[in-house]
């Protein structure tokens, strides 16, 4: 098996020892090679086992080699047993997927699963504890003394989680797998699981030798029409052909998952020259952007896509499917209004931006208004202002729709101006009617936040309306915030010591920094609502609010769970210590007059 010690070869000098640090469900250890040959599996008759139910009984295989030219072992490590019977899922080196490999130090290992590994030579290291002039025995001792400092260093460079785990160690031997969770039952693509796997160790092998890696998201567009009128087997059918089509325009070692229902990922682990992305990028496009005919019916498939570069966009793989997401999103916002031939975008522009000067002028947009509710008090603590647009012919558009429009003119300005100076107001009038003060929370885009003019804006709405500054609250999100942080800090703290009050809103779902709480004056963390939506069936989302608790009350800051619409729900952040909160359990966004006989008759209600 492996042992404790780094043994002698038979010239009487010291081997080398070699490292295979791993991780799995159970725990992560760190294993001195010195034996000619070691079997990976889940069976327990494995020289090392793999506590992984994804993991093959006998995945792989170390075979030690000696090469002449260096007099020196090395490990060569083979997709499942010496018999010649490969894994279920295979094996992956630096994000490339092979059946042998001479392992060099520094590699990184994935199994096609939820165990990693990485093979560490140290023959390779600048290693002072090997002196010629001792003997054998001597060397291998001071190999030992020192391993647990080398091994520090292979925890620093990997930034691999360890799992603490009480997992029994009497694993199921048997050969068929209970959960296929990392391959996509339909397409046979990994899935997103998977893919976040690869993109780790891409990145992590990129660090090391200084390229490139993008992730490309591909989202299908209107394809519930698809299933809706030709039936779920085409709809299946089509997201087959499509996967084999993407897979087929990839070069060896690019990755593609089913990320979920109609999107896919793509992984470019090796891009050496950023400018030829482009054209990488429509050729993907181009297999799923044609016309494809199925049972005599002509589709024409249109997709909204998203990219993401390491180093320039992000520097680490959780950051870069943040962005990811948030691209992605926004280029599905702005296709609501978008045009059909690229060629009407700028009198597009010109069009909206137009109507949307008529709508301010002839009152076609609104505020709604909804509380954010403290269990604990019993009080109303804030009013959270949204905007909508009530479109003579389309009737109600959400935010979402033209926002990103908003932002793409120069009518951002006016229109950041009407939102704040109609939210200030109306503060100002629910306390001309006896209602007391309360704090009115107004979201800021990033080109709002941003522009130029913005502080002087404020400061004029503030001095015209009278509104104290202490009951106005900025919601701005973590995802801007990140694209200059020193010019935020410039923005937000001068208006903070005026009294504003700073919310940072969807905080968990994008990068949940401690750094942006530690060095900005913010005094309020939302939990984003996704969070919430999975809190009856998700533990893992129960851990993950209970963190984002926990971190807000170290920062002496007030935490709301937003999108909170069920009993249970409720319930649960009670339990958490969340007593603030904000969803349709409470209120749905409501007009002004609505939300103003809201707070009377909570105030009455309440003495």
């Amino acid at each position: 098996m492996f042992s404790e010690n780094s043994g002698i070869n038979g010239n009487n000098s010291p081997l080398i020892p070699h490292i295979l640090v791993i991780e799995d469900q159970a725990h992560r250890r760190t294993i001195i090679l010195d034996e000619a040959n070691y079997s990976l599996g889940r069976h327990s008759n494995n020289a090392i086992q793999m506590y992984s139910r994804q993991a093959s009984r006998h995945h792989a295989t170390l075979v030690r080699k000696f090469n002449a030219k260096t007099n020196q072992f090395t490990y060569l490590i083979l997709d499942g047993d010496l018999q010649g019977n490969k894994s279920q899922n295979g094996i992956f080196i630096n994000g490339e997927k092979c059946l042998v490999h001479e392992l060099k130090d520094g590699d990184l290992i994935n199994f096609g699963c939820d165990v990693n590994a990485s093979y560490h030579n140290l023959s390779r290291q600048e290693n002072p504890f090997l002196n010629s002039s001792l003997s054998a025995e001597t060397n291998a001792d001071l190999e030992l003394e020192n391993l647990s400092t080398f091994e520090g260093s292979i925890q620093e460079k990997e930034i691999l989680i360890c799992v603490e785990d009480d997992t029994d160690s009497k694993r199921d031997n048997d050969d068929t797998f209970a959960d296929y969770s990392y391959l996509d039952s339909l397409t046979g693509l990994p899935n997103q699981t998977l893919f976040n796997e690869y993109l780790y160790i891409a990145v992590s092998n990129a660090k090391r030798h200084q390229h490139h890696v993008a992730i490309l998201l591909i989202d299908l567009d209107n394809f519930s029409i698809i299933n809706q009128s030709l039936g779920d087997k085409v709809g299946d059918k089509i997201l087959k052909d499509i996967s084999k089509s993407i897979r087929a325009r990839l070069r060896n070692g690019d990755i593609v998952a089913r990320w979920q229902g109609n999107t896919f990922g793509i992984l470019l682990p090796q891009i050496q020259e950023v400018e030829n992305l482009n054209a990488i990028v429509q050729r993907i496009l181009s297999t799923i952007q044609q016309s494809i005919t199925i049972d005599g019916n002509c589709l024409q498939i249109q997709a909204h896509h998203a990219v993401v570069i390491y180093p320039q966009d992000a520097i680490d793989s959780q950051e870069m499917l943040n962005i990811l997401e948030n691209r992605l999103d926004q280029s599905k916002s702005e296709s609501q209004f978008a045009p059909s031939s690229s060629l009407e975008l700028s009198h597009r522009r010109s069009r909206v931006e137009k109507r949307l000067h008529r709508a301010i002028e002839n009152e076609e947009l609104k505020l709604y208004y909804q509380p954010q509710v403290n269990l604990k008090t019993g009080e109303i603590e804030a009013m959270e202002a949204f905007v909508r647009w009530h479109h003579p012919q389309q009737g109600l558009i959400t935010p979402k729709q033209f926002l990103p429009w908003a932002d793409k003119t120069e009518l951002i300005n006016p229109l950041s101006q009407w939102i704040l100076m109609t939210a200030c107001k109306q503060n100002i009038k629910w306390q001309q009617e006896g209602i007391s003060p309360i704090i009115m929370s107004v979201n800021l885009s990033e080109k709002q936040f941003y522009h130029p003019n913005f502080s002087n804006l404020l400061n004029e709405i503030l001095t015209e309306t009278k509104l104290d500054p202490h009951w106005l609250e900025l919601e701005i999100t973590e995802s801007f915030i990140m694209q200059d942080l020193e010019e935020a800090k410039k923005i937000i703290r001068p208006l903070h010591q005026l009294g504003i009050r700073f919310s940072l809103d969807d905080f968990g779902k994008h990068y949940a920094s401690i750094r942006y709480l530690q060095e900005l004056p913010i005094n309020k963390i939302k939990i984003d609502q996704s969070f919430i939506a999975k809190l009856a069936a998700n533990p893992q989302a129960t851990e993950m609010i209970s963190a984002l608790i926990d971190l807000g009350k170290n920062f002496n800051l007030q935490v709301v769970a937003e999108g909170v619409e069920t009993q249970s729900q409720l319930n649960i952040l009670q339990n958490l210590q969340c007593f603030l909160m904000q969803g349709y359990r409470f209120s749905q966004p409501m007009q002004s007059e609505d939300a103003q006989n809201f707070l009377l008759l909570h105030r009455a209600s309440s003495r």
